[in-house]
């Protein structure tokens, strides 16, 4: 059994407000020791149910936020952001894959909600008509390559999604939105036996876990918070201006259109705020 884990870090554990998962922060040094210890729980309780190798994919900002020394033994680890796949690099080597640290989509409700890039620039993608997390396009991607979601870990909000859409999947909910800024958090030791718990659950019960498989043709609509921004990504064929601030695009093979995602969102160019 070899689980792949897409590790972001909004979802962590006590994770409210940017300054915890901002580089050079006062408080982004915490946080980075409870993402380490929320993906360590899903290893650990994954390995008990017998799992026995673990490929761990840095997904949050730069994806250079682990604590590589704190990390749990004989678990390998995808660092840096230059990654043809983004979120999802190297997870095809997987029987399974967990979402550990994830949140809700731009435009929704929820802990530090987005889509990929912070709501200055994005503030609404949808794929075939229905808004689209980053976990319901990673899960389309693991799934259409037959590969289930097992775990999610993150706010009531994520968990509800994704118990929702993932047939069979495990969540661990460690916090309950009140606002995008404010949660009831549980502690660490109490997240952490949840991670635990539910990671060992996904594995032991691997064969009630179904992929989530879209049909295509795959059409992903962009909604960004600018027209310029809008302007600024209209460099690849096959991308279609719907007006002043959406563009879509539509492909039969889905990992191209996730593809053309991650290049339009890195070519999006966010305006500087006046006034």
């Amino acid at each position: 059994m070899r689980v792949y884990i897409s590790a972001d870090m909004e979802g962590v554990t006590g994770v409210t407000h940017p300054d915890d998962v901002i580089p050079g922060r006062p408080r982004y040094e915490a946080f980075r020791r409870l993402l380490t210890a929320d993906v360590n729980a899903a290893i650990e309780g994954a390995r008990r149910a017998g799992a026995r190798e673990f490929l761990v994919n840095e997904a949050h900002d730069g994806m250079r936020n682990l604590l590589l020394e704190d990390l749990a033994p004989g678990a390998e680890v995808i660092v840096g952001s230059r990654k043809p796949l983004s979120m999802m690099e190297g997870c095809n080597e997987a029987d399974l894959v967990f979402f550990v640290g994830y949140h809700s989509a731009a435009g929704t409700g929820g802990i530090l909600s987005h889509t990929f890039t912070g709501p200055s620039t994005l503030v609404r993608l949808e794929l075939n008509g229905e808004v689209c997390s980053e976990g319901r396009m990673n899960a389309a991607f693991a799934g259409l390559a037959g590969i289930p979601v097992g775990l999610v870990t993150g706010d009531d909000l994520i968990c509800a999604e994704s118990e929702a859409l993932y047939p069979g999947v495990r969540t661990a909910c460690v916090k309950t939105a009140v606002d995008r800024y404010t949660a009831r958090c549980l502690s660490p030791g109490a997240s952490r036996e949840r991670i635990r718990r539910a990671a060992f659950e996904a594995v032991s019960r691997r064969e009630y876990l179904s992929p989530y498989s879209p049909e295509g043709p795959y059409t992903f609509t962009a909604e960004f918070a600018s027209a310029s921004t809008a302007e600024s990504v209209m460099y690849f064929p096959g991308l279609k201006r719907l007006d002043d601030r959406r563009v879509c695009w539509t492909h039969e093979d889905y990992e191209t259109a996730f593809r053309m995602f991650i290049g339009v969102m890195r070519l999006a160019r966010t305006d500087p705020d006046y006034g």
